[in-house]
């Protein structure tokens, strides 16, 4: 098999830049997936991830891609014409932009992270994240409302990061799917700009909003992918 050519993406000052979660992402379903028929990148950023597994999938599965930000938005289609790939991508929050549309696969790209570990980390610089202190309030959401979106064998996917509520996200995926299964897991260390707001995560630990742990003085998170279908 051919490798896929890489692609050029651009990035606006408003723009989510794509993270290691992006890239586990990415490499978790082009593992275990077969991407096919009409595919939706939602809360899609630079467009990142939809354009890799295009990328990846020889452009075999039709590209749908929206974002609550109109700069993002420009900047999918801007790095889709770069890289002469067909995407159609709307401007709207989560599902708004889709109605009446079915998928075969809905990727979940929205952010999932503790609102005040965003207000402290280096990856939401310039870009909102309004998930809630447990960081579960958007993926919750898109799960609930995605079998609306879903055809009758669709799939959902999504990442789970352990500065979110992990149970409480799995309880909500378990109630509204009868399968929901884990398909890619990485730890990461702590970004360093991040070492000195030990104590804001000791407490949102402590209150049980997210989860980590410490290992020989470092302080370790996980990302995990999850599949649900029915």
């Amino acid at each position: 098999m051919a490798t896929p050519k890489s692609l050029l993406i651009k990035y606006k000052k408003n723009t989510f830049v794509p993270t290691g979660t992006s890239d586990l992402l990415v490499e978790s379903v082009n593992k275990k997936l077969k991407l096919k028929g009409d595919v939706l990148d939602l809360g899609a950023g630079s467009g990142y991830v939809g354009l890799k597994l295009l990328n990846l999938f020889k452009d075999e599965f039709n590209l749908f891609a929206s974002d609550i930000g109109k700069s993002s938005v420009q900047t999918i289609k801007s790095n889709a014409l770069i890289n002469k790939k067909k995407i159609i991508a709307k401007i709207g929050s989560l599902f708004k932009p889709w109605k009446n549309h079915k998928f075969n696969f809905i990727i979940n790209d929205v952010s999932g992270i503790s609102e005040d570990i965003a207000k402290i980390s280096p990856w939401f610089k310039n870009v909102s994240c309004k998930s809630g202190k447990d960081g579960t309030k958007l993926t919750i959401q898109i799960i609930k409302k995605s079998k609306k979106f879903l055809d009758k064998k669709g799939i959902i996917c999504f990442p789970i990061l352990s500065f979110a509520n992990e149970n409480k996200i799995l309880e909500n995926a378990k109630k509204q799917f009868k399968y929901v299964k884990k398909i890619g897991h990485k730890e990461w260390l702590l970004p360093k700009e991040m070492l000195s707001k030990v104590l804001i995560l000791e407490s949102l630990k402590k209150k049980g909003y997210i989860n980590f742990k410490k290992k020989f003085g470092l302080v370790i998170w996980t990302t995990k992918v999850y599949i649900a279908y029915n």
